[in-house]
């Protein structure tokens, strides 16, 4: 790992703890654009780009990431996070089907109902949200 690529994203990390959203996305940037493969700055960059409501440019740089993902995990947690983005933008069906490819990943399988549960909420499909959230807390869905 790059030692500048980890200054960027420490840098654009604490921007981002104190919301400073354009110095942030300047850091994280630099660090995705140092180290494609650094996973953690390319989430945050990508929560970033969110927060001032780029959700297209979010997703773009979720979905480069998950081709230089070279773990399972990271591409599931690439996946998750596309997941969020696509619901903040309005993409529904997108976020249900990046929510269904990180729950490929055990780790992710209850977040991912949590997001499929919004996102399907939000289309109006109530039951399957429901369905969702009792997935997401680890009980059964009902007969």
């Amino acid at each position: 790992m790059s030692v500048v690529a980890r200054r960027y994203y420490l840098r654009g990390r604490a921007a981002l703890e104190r919301a400073d959203t354009d110095q942030a996305i300047e850091a994280l940037a630099s660090a995705v654009d140092l180290v494609p493969h650094f996973i953690d700055a390319r989430l945050a960059y990508s929560v970033a780009l969110a927060r001032i409501g780029d959700t297209p440019r979010a997703a773009q740089t979720l979905r480069s990431g998950i081709a230089h993902a070279r773990t399972d995990p990271a591409r599931s947690a690439l996946y998750l996070q596309l997941g969020e983005v696509s619901v903040q933008g309005g993409d529904f069906l997108a976020a249900i089907d990046s929510f269904d490819q990180a729950a490929m990943h055990p780790a992710w399988v209850k977040r991912a109902a949590a997001g499929r549960a919004r996102a399907m909420a939000k289309m109006g499909r109530h039951g399957d949200a429901l369905a969702q959230l009792l997935l997401a807390v680890g009980r059964p869905p009902p007969p």
